[in-house]
């Protein structure tokens, strides 16, 4: 009855709770990894969890690299947390959806050590993609130009280019805004956002480097299912998030290695 209460206090159920963590310990060659992920709430087979990560090798990285959308990176770990009403009628009433990713990427392109070069990296990777011949943003451009050549009516140039823009906007991949500098445990991490301003879902990414070629990403998806009931869980969707974030530690490698597998299971 009481969490029945809280639940309705709320406006929700579900989301990360961090009194059911996961103290994960991952091998990253020399450092050791560190963070606490609440456990998933939404159903799955269970995997196993990889504990080390060559991130400097290219071979090891072609082996295990997985693509999407400009994305190419190894998969470390997912954590997912649905929001959900406090009762439920329908299979398709839940609220949104948080997940939390972790990711290894390699470049030959910049220094990634270099924050400015990193910054400007990952907003040309989204931009070369959504761009290219076969990209989403070229198409709808082919697309109004060859509708606008078709009409009775003289479109001018700066018209047919506010159209293009405009329709990238909804339906599109609209530029991005810089990326920045953010600090967690006195590390710098590089950040920036997906988003579209017609949809309250969106991507958060914080880029962490580790080498000169190579960095840690951590994605965190919000997917908002209704968007009428966003405001009910987005403030604990970003508390959660910046919590995870600040668990996030990285150290050089302790020389007892004995433990690092079963801890990998174990509940803070």
């Amino acid at each position: 009855m009481i969490k029945l209460a809280k639940a309705f206090y709320r406006g929700f159920v579900g989301g990360p709770s961090f009194e059911s963590c996961i103290h994960h310990r991952l091998i990253l060659e020399d450092k050791l990894l560190t963070l606490d992920v609440p456990d998933s709430n939404v159903a799955a087979v269970p995997s196993t969890i990889d504990i080390s990560f060559p991130y400097n090798s290219t071979s090891w990285f072609n082996q295990h690299k997985e693509d999407y959308l400009y994305h190419e990176y190894v998969h470390m770990l997912t954590e997912n947390w649905m929001y959900l009403p406090p009762v439920s009628y329908l299979p398709s009433s839940e609220y949104g959806m948080l997940s939390c990713q972790l990711r290894i990427k390699q470049t030959s392109e910049i220094n990634a050590q270099d924050k400015n070069q990193l910054k400007r990296f990952v907003i040309e990777l989204y931009d070369r993609f959504h761009w290219a011949a076969d990209g989403k943003n070229t198409e709808i451009t082919e697309k109004i130009k060859l509708q606008k050549s078709k009409s009775s009516v003289t479109w001018t140039e700066a018209e047919i280019k506010e159209e293009i823009e405009e329709y990238i906007k909804l339906h599109g991949y609209p530029p991005l805004p810089a990326a920045k500098e953010v600090i967690f445990n006195n590390r710098q991490w590089v950040f920036y956002q997906v988003k579209r301003n017609n949809s309250l879902s969106r991507q958060d990414f914080y880029c962490l480097p580790l080498s000169e070629h190579a960095f840690l990403e951590v994605e965190f998806n919000h997917r908002v299912d209704r968007s009428d009931k966003h405001k009910k869980w987005a403030k604990h969707a970003l508390e959660s998030q910046q919590r995870i974030m600040e668990s996030i530690k990285l150290s050089d490698l302790p020389p007892d290695l004995d433990n690092l597998i079963t801890d990998n299971s174990n509940n803070v």
